[in-house]
């Protein structure tokens, strides 16, 4: 709901097509237009192919990942941070990310997005600001020193999966989904006291 003006918000053809397509990756544009509650017409003058509603989608999954990095505050750590100040960033991490597990969802399972040398150059650099708090963390003591920088991040990513996953399937409450997986994270890469 927009606090403003109190009137539920409603979501972007893109976030529908992105759910329609999660749910069945080989749903048509027909069927995206009708979840969306718009004409095919409209759906085919701004995304001519299926190919190009998919690139639509998944630069947008991208932009709404890049902006729950920016949200979680995860480069604002300082260099120096003590390891209480690493985990609550690490805790909003995942809280940023958990409801976007959709979105991973759709990156990972549309194999016609790896031909997209700007869309595989945008994914990349996803993880280069999580690599470096990672390695923050590890200084601050917050997270295994132990463990390698590539594992925390893929381990995240699974964890946070995971829980919208829960979540999707009716297993998990949605306000609860983010906490199991910091704590699930914390007990595996965290430093033991």
């Amino acid at each position: 709901m927009d606090v403003r003006t109190r009137r539920p918000v409603q979501p972007s053809l893109l976030q529908v097509a992105a759910e329609v397509l999660v749910a069945d990756p080989r749903a048509s544009l027909g069927e995206v237009a009708a979840a969306a509650g718009v004409g095919r017409t409209t759906l085919h003058k701004r995304y001519p192919t299926r190919d190009a509603l998919l690139l639509a989608v998944a630069h947008d999954s991208v932009d709404r990942f890049a902006d729950a990095l920016a949200d979680s505050g995860i480069a604002l750590l300082a260099p120096h941070a003590t390891a209480a100040d690493a985990t609550g960033a690490l805790r909003r991490l995942v809280e940023a990310l958990v409801p976007l597990g959709a979105r991973l969802e759709f990156l990972l399972r549309q194999p016609s997005l790896d031909d997209d040398p700007a869309l595989a150059a945008r994914i990349e650099r996803l993880d280069e600001p999580i690599e470096e708090f990672v390695r923050r963390a590890q200084h601050a003591g917050a997270v295994r020193r132990d463990a390698p920088v590539w594992w925390v991040v893929s381990t995240l990513y699974a964890l946070t999966y995971s829980a919208w996953d829960g979540v999707a399937r009716g297993r998990l409450a949605a306000r609860d989904a983010p906490e199991l997986a910091f704590h699930t994270l914390l007990a595996g890469i965290g430093e033991a006291p």
